[in-house]
């Protein structure tokens, strides 16, 4: 007797993965047909399983659903905490710990300098206030089961290299 086979989207979340993605992010189709094949840049793959684990992989697939709404939750308050900096930057601040809280990359706080950087060079206050938002959240991630696959020094170095980062962009 054959088994039945089911597939399952994956896809790497981070801060470039385009939102068609994050929206398939864990479904599980009968088909690989079933997905799209988008040539958008975004690492994914098919996977493959019987139905003996099914069970198991609706579980993974609202884990990875999760995740993927986290994803964009993040970024839309990343977002709306960029658009209120310079306007209220008491709840610019909390809306960034919000966003960090969920996950914090080093490109959204590169652009974020490029965008703001005469709001947050007048005011040394703020700029210490998001340094600290940003140095504990990046320090945070690295604690995360994500990251425990990492060799510890690898993982210590991008820790280090990542804080030094966001001190020379926010100093």
């Amino acid at each position: 007797m054959r088994r039945k086979t089911y597939y399952q989207y994956y896809t790497n979340i981070t801060y470039s993965t385009c939102p068609d993605c994050l929206a398939w992010h864990g479904r599980i189709a009968k088909s690989p047909n079933a997905f799209p094949n988008r040539q958008d840049g975004c690492e994914r793959r098919i996977l493959t399983f019987d139905k003996e684990t099914l069970d198991h992989h609706r579980d993974q697939e609202r884990l990875m659903r999760q995740l993927a709404q986290d994803e964009l939750a993040r970024r839309a308050l990343f977002a709306e905490a960029t658009d209120a900096l310079g306007i209220d930057n008491e709840q610019a601040v909390d809306l960034f710990h919000q966003a960090a809280q969920i996950d914090l990359y080093l490109p959204d706080v590169v652009r974020l300098v490029q965008e703001k950087g005469s709001v947050l060079n007048e005011d040394d206050t703020l700029r210490e206030r998001l340094r600290t938002v940003f140095i504990r959240a990046y320090s945070d991630k690295f604690g995360r089961p994500r990251y425990e696959r990492l060799a510890e020094g690898m993982r210590i170095a991008r820790e280090q290299n990542g804080i030094r980062r966001i001190k020379e962009l926010l100093t």
